[in-house]
């Protein structure tokens, strides 16, 4: 084994995915851009490691080669180098193909100082140090908005709204303008379909390009509304910040191993458990065609780490999300790799996972419902670590937006609250799908099942297909939330004297009303409003595959 006397850490990173995705409303420029954000980890840091050292592997290992890739994947890279120049050339290669290759994408290197490779905990100072220099690297840099100047005067991208590259004819008998960065998603997506990525993709979705397409289309040209779905690991920041304590040995070459390992396992896991939630989705029905036999319409546009982005039919986006979250800590439990790391820090045995959903018409502007989606995830389904400290649970918070003139958040949870001596919230968001004990005084109300049981209430039917509860009424009911908790009960109790115990019961807490709220301290909460909203884009299926339907009434 050769000596290492002391080694640079190399990190590489895309910035702007967000951006990135959702310049565009087309659904295969968003393809398109999921897939060269994948080159960087892919093919950018293979291809440049390649050039620098002719018949270079993943297998190689700096105690005997001059360079070894330490993680990949979610847009980002980290390489060990021997050498400070082959560092700077790699970084160097990689942006510069980034450049070329992914106009409007902004890519940043930074090489780290050198470190003794036989100190113990050199490497996890290392990951830190680089970590932190990475951020004043990007905003000293020029953005990639600076790359696409309009003077002189240049027509706009038809897609874009960017500075236009050329005139492409995309459709027969048709030019139009369009920018570097369309053109270069519209070649990685494959301009007859069968490009890398419609590859890559039908792959994550476990069926064949041409049926991925069918699922593009149907999204693009088809689907009135649609689910973006933007789900993230809980936890994964702390255990990678203190790693170290997750090792058996304090050695870097264990340190590192065990990084790749847990890293490469997380994802293993992410992967197992969307292909899960698409084969439910199929076994209920949710499949193209008339027959449903076609593909599921799930168009999976990050799945990498920890993280999941996805575009999916309206219809079918919450029980997906449900199904999802179960399956990711299901299969981080089982992996021994993540088990093992999080035992030694006395957690475990695997992992939860957040998301938020939002529910929008089919041509809405994606950016707007990929930064709600990733709100309701931050800001509102996060949340449960706080409120169920000490437990990792899972959960997911959506929104259904009908009203397109405000997808700001915080200004539609304003108007779901009831303000009043004592604050009312009209929403029981988010809600919780991992199993958890009673002890829990928070969940109640806000468990998984406390949705699909009020909805199993207000989709309820009689033999003859007629609404136990009927239309008018629950719209009555739904205005009297608005109106403040004493006018719901009340109007509540005249639904009772005149329709009996049918179909309502399943929208009572436990106390006898439509409100409940775990202590003193907290509003005043309620489940109809979600109830409601979610009803439409919680299919049959979804209450059979779970019991509900029978317990509560509802006829097919």
């Amino acid at each position: 084994m050769v000596e290492v006397a002391s080694v640079h850490l190399v990190v590489l990173e895309a910035w702007n995915i967000t951006r990135f995705l959702s310049v565009t409303n087309k659904r295969r420029e968003i393809a398109g851009a999921s897939e060269l954000i994948t080159y960087l980890d892919r093919r950018w840091v293979g291809e440049a490691l390649e050039r620098l050292h002719p018949g270079f592997t993943k297998e190689w290992r700096i105690e005997t080669h001059p360079v070894e890739v330490l993680e990949t994947g979610a847009g980002t890279a980290k390489i060990l180098v021997r050498s400070a120049e082959q560092a700077r050339v790699l970084v160097a290669d990689v942006t510069l193909a980034a450049l070329r290759q992914a106009p409007g994408l902004e890519v940043t290197g930074v090489v780290g100082e050198p470190f003794d490779w036989d100190v113990p905990g050199a490497l996890h100072e290392a990951l830190r140090e680089a970590q932190s220099e990475l951020e004043p690297v990007r905003t000293s840099l020029p953005g990639p908005d600076a790359r696409f100047l309009r003077l002189p005067m240049v027509d706009e991208c038809a897609s874009t709204g960017l500075p236009a590259a050329s005139l492409s004819r995309l459709h027969p008998g048709e030019r139009e303008p369009r920018s570097a960065e369309s053109l270069a998603k519209l070649r990685a997506y494959g301009k007859v379909d069968e490009g890398d990525g419609l590859g890559r993709l039908a792959a994550l979705a476990g069926i064949e390009p041409q049926a991925l397409k069918s699922v593009v289309r149907h999204l693009a040209e088809k689907a009135e509304w649609v689910g973006v779905v933007y789900a993230d690991g809980n936890g994964l920041g702390d255990v990678f910040g203190c790693l170290d304590a997750c090792v058996t040995d304090p050695g870097n070459r264990c340190y590192a191993d065990t990084l790749r390992s847990f890293s490469a396992a997380v994802q293993d896991a992410a992967r197992a458990a969307f292909t899960e939630a698409v084969n439910g989705l199929r076994g209920q029905g949710a499949g193209l065609g008339q027959e449903a036999e076609g593909p599921v319409p799930v168009l999976p546009l990050i799945l990498g780490g920890d993280d999941l982005v996805a575009i999916c039919e309206g219809a079918w986006a919450l029980p997906f999300t449900a199904a999802y979250l179960r399956a990711f800590e299901r299969y981080t439990a089982r992996s021994p790799q993540i088990a093992d790391a999080l035992a030694r820090r006395r957690k475990g045995p695997g992992l939860s996972a957040c998301a938020g959903v939002a529910i929008v018409k089919a041509h809405f502007p994606f950016a707007v419902a990929h930064t709600l989606a990733y709100d309701l995830m931050t800001k509102e389904a996060k949340q449960v670590k706080e409120r169920v400290p000490g437990v990792s649970c899972s959960a997911l918070s959506f929104h259904v937006l009908y009203d397109s003139s405000s997808a700001d958040l915080a200004r539609i949870r304003l108007r779901q609250t009831v303000p009043g001596p004592e604050e009312v919230r009209l929403t029981a968001q988010p809600y919780v799908v991992s199993d958890l004990g009673p002890e829990q005084a928070w969940v109640e109300g806000r468990h998984w099942r406390d949705l699909l049981r009020r909805v199993g209430a207000v989709a309820a039917r009689n033999e003859e297909g007629e609404r136990l509860l009927p239309g008018s009424q629950l719209h009555d009911l739904r205005e009297a939330l608005f109106q403040g908790r004493e006018v719901a009960d009340g109007r509540l109790g005249n639904l009772r004297a005149r329709y009996g115990r049918r179909g309502v019961d399943g929208l009572l807490s436990g106390r006898g009303s439509l409100f409940w709220r775990p202590s003193e301290e907290d509003p005043w909460t309620t489940g109809l409003l979600d109830a409601t909203d979610a009803e439409q884009f919680l299919p049959a299926e979804a209450y059979e595959a779970s019991g509900v339907s029978e317990a509560s009434g509802v006829s097919r």
